[in-house]
């Protein structure tokens, strides 16, 4: 009784299954913990050894009532919320897995108000009880079983301790929010350079939240080491001229260069049981990684790469638990070969990278993404339905650095992969950086993994108050002018890639210049925000839209230059470069903990790359490196 002698108000309590794991554990701490945030007071949690494993219950009165509620068929993540015990009873919580219950409890959350932003702390505001006991029931089934977030290993700097660290801080906050936004797998992107086929600093806080781990990438050249070439080079693949290179895959007509491939494979399934999908793929380069001797020269990339992944498969056909492999659709083998045949336990990994992002990939007035489609359907008949599709929404070397807003074309794209039967789908970030550059899209990614139906406008709207709850609507007018600009880039592949048709480069000239002009909206949009407010997230975002704006201006520039001759191509040319060159001062001013180790290292030397290829296209070759890694 309260001073008054009037009862205070009864304070919820969460219950997880005593049977359960520190999933279920996690999951009931994440719920009271937000409860208590939102209603002022404390809500505990507890085990009870008579619920079940997947299942948690809010209590809304003095009594408990632990009988057992019917049973429903829930499967994977899928999680069902109702009522138990009429009014003052229980709110029951069940799910496909103890994993669904994370997911579940963060959208019981959100339903209250509470905000869960990608690269920002969580919200929860301040409610009434009355709002918990109101609630109704709901059921959520994710559109796409696999929903997973990828990273290249070498982002995290691991050779160097202060840069380990700096990412380190970035993943205590990401994979939680991962987790809370429902994603349930990871995997890392092994290059030929790496040490490291994972980071095990961070494999607790995956285990503990039940997110699936997936290990290999780019690993053929590790697989095969490149020290045996002075001994074998009949093991390594020859170029137009027959002669043997250390550079690229391997021999596929050598069947000592395929079993030492196939043993490398096997050991990694040996060596890390917890993979869920094994992920071999050949040399990142655009061309000539396959072999071209007299017996390889008449085989395809497809079938070549086919020949490698098939011979893993077939020696992990016969155990029950070994991860299925992934044939990566990339570069050479983006376009599949008829004669592919895969075996029951090979799934196709869909990587379009050269895509548009400026229209959704089943756009029929995109003059690009027609051609990709179809070469999905051809993929989705070849492979009896068994893929996955690997996007780049996120992808801060595709998009160069510059932050970028395609809800509406995330929205569409993930409904057309659900409509042709894909059930999984991954997108590939660079830690922070993308949290700070691509947040709109990160979090249109989770939500249309779960429903594909979300509204893009709604979540543009969301991420700004989010993010930026005391500054929201200037943000939400900045993200819009941000989402028109990138429409404008977004259709020929990497932003500093400019190799096009001369009558492409005429309009995208334009369209860059005019990108270049609404990224100074976004900024003047942002400048709106009272200058007494301490705003350092939104002062990082302006900051990128600057360095945006000004490498697009040069980038327009540099087209124009193009379409000079003699000294004064060079002499617009070198100046549209030096412009390019200098927006990088705008990222250095970024506070490193909101950018994170690209922004901080990474950016740093990629940038020089595609400042060469620029420069190498004044003299009319603009072809990128082969391997930019």
């Amino acid at each position: 009784m309260s001073k008054a002698g009037v009862a205070a108000p009864f304070c919820p309590r969460v219950r997880f299954s005593g049977a359960g794991g520190e999933v279920a554990a996690l999951a009931a701490g994440d719920l009271s913990s937000g409860l208590a945030a939102m209603l002022a007071a404390r809500v505990g949690s507890s085990a009870d050894a008579a619920l079940p494993r997947a299942e948690m219950r809010i209590d809304l009165g003095d009594s408990v009532a632990s009988a057992h509620a019917a049973p429903i068929a829930l499967e994977g993540d899928s999680f069902d919320v109702s009522r138990a015990g009429g009014g003052a009873g229980s709110i029951l919580i069940r799910a496909g897995t103890e994993r669904g219950l994370i997911h579940a409890a963060s959208n019981l959350l959100e339903k209250l108000g509470a905000q869960f932003p990608p690269g920002a702390a969580p919200s929860y505001p301040r409610i009434d009880s009355a709002r918990v006991g109101a609630l109704e029931a709901w059921r959520v089934t994710p559109a796409f079983k696999r929903r997973a977030f990828v990273s290249d290993i070498m982002t995290w700097n691991y050779n160097f301790a202060d840069r380990l660290d700096l990412h380190l801080r970035h993943d205590r906050e990401f994979i939680p929010w991962m987790a809370r936004r429902g994603i349930n797998a990871f995997s890392y992107i092994c290059h030929a350079h790496d040490r490291r086929l994972k980071i095990d600093e961070i494999a607790p806080l995956l285990r503990e939240r039940a997110i699936d781990v997936e290990y290999g990438g780019h690993v053929l050249q590790l697989l095969l080491p490149r020290e045996r070439f002075a001994e074998r080079p009949e093991y390594f693949p020859a170029g137009d001229d027959g002669v043997r290179i250390a550079r690229g895959n391997l021999c596929v007509s050598n069947p000592d260069a395929v079993a030492i491939v196939r043993a490398g494979a096997l050991a990694y399934v040996h060596d890390h049981p917890e993979n869920r999908l094994l992920h071999i793929w050949g040399a990142d380069v655009w061309r000539g990684a396959w072999c071209r001797c007299g017996r390889c020269r008449e085989l395809p990339p497809q079938i070549q790469y086919m020949t490698v992944v098939n011979a893993i498969a077939g020696a992990l056909a016969e155990d029950s638990n070994a991860p299925p492999i992934a044939y990566l659709a990339y570069h050479d083998t983006i376009d599949p070969h008829p004669a592919l045949r895969p075996l029951d336990n090979v799934w196709f990994e869909w990587a379009p990278r050269e895509r548009c992002y400026s229209h959704a990939i089943d756009d029929p007035a995109c003059e690009i993404n027609p051609h990709y489609l179809e070469s999905l359907k051809r993929y989705i008949e070849i492979f009896d339905g068994r893929g996955h599709v690997f996007e780049y929404y996120a992808d801060a070397i595709l998009f160069c650095g510059l932050g970028f807003a395609t809800p509406a074309v995330v929205a569409r794209d993930l409904r057309a992969y659900r409509s042709l039967g894909i059930t999984s789908i991954s997108c590939l970030t660079f830690g922070a950086y993308s949290a700070m550059a691509y947040p709109v899209n990160l979090e249109a990614f989770v939500r249309g993994s779960r429903d594909p139906d979300f509204e893009p406008a709604t979540t543009l709207v969301d991420i700004s108050s989010g993010r930026h709850p005391r500054c929201a609507p200037e943000m939400a007018a900045a993200y819009r002018a941000v989402e028109r600009a990138s429409k404008l880039c977004l259709d020929y592949g990497d932003v500093m890639r400019l190799l096009m048709p001369s009558e492409k480069a005429v309009r995208k000239r334009d369209e860059l210049r005019e990108a270049a002009l609404t990224f100074n909206e976004a900024i003047a949009a942002a400048d709106q925000i009272a200058p007494s407010l301490d705003t350092p997230l939104a002062d990082a975002e302006k900051d990128l839209w600057r360095y945006s704006s000004e490498v697009l201006a040069g980038l327009s520039d540099y087209l124009g230059a193009l379409g000079e001759a003699g000294a004064d191509r060079r002499i617009r040319g070198k100046a549209a470069i030096a412009k390019v060159a200098g927006a990088i001062e705008r990222i250095r001013e970024i506070d490193p903990e909101i950018k994170g180790t690209w922004g901080a290292y990474d950016l740093e030397w990629i940038r020089e790359i595609w400042l060469s290829a620029l420069a190498r296209g004044l003299d009319g070759d603009g072809k990128p490196p082969e391997e930019l890694f």
